[in-house]
C-alpha cells in the first residue's frame, strides 16, 4: 500500500524528532509517525531509508535524514 502523506521514522528521546514533529503538526502538517524503536519490523523498515532519525519518506518516494539540518539519533 502506496501512502498519501510523509511517513516520519521516530525514536523516543531523538530531540530532532521532538523538534520536526512539534513544527509538523503546529503547522497542521499531515503525516504518518512509525516509532522505530517500538517494533523491530518498523526498525528494519526504517533502515531501508537511512541510518539517522528522523527519517521522512515523501509518497513521490524522496527520503530525507535529520531536520532542519540537524543530525538526528543514529540508528544504524
Amino acid at each position: 500500500m502506496v501512502s498519501t502523506v510523509p511517513i516520519v521514522y521516530t525514536i523516543q528521546g531523538c530531540d530532532a524528532c521532538v523538534k520536526l514533529l512539534d513544527k509538523w503538526n503546529a503547522d497542521g502538517v499531515v503525516f504518518e509517525e512509525r516509532r522505530a524503536d517500538l517494533s523491530q519490523d518498523i526498525m528494519e523498515e526504517a533502515r531501508k531509508y537511512g541510518d539517522v532519525v528522523p527519517i521522512v519518506r515523501y509518497p513521490d518516494g524522496r527520503v530525507e535524514e535529520g531536520f532542519e539540518g540537524g543530525i538526528g539519533c543514529f540508528i544504524g
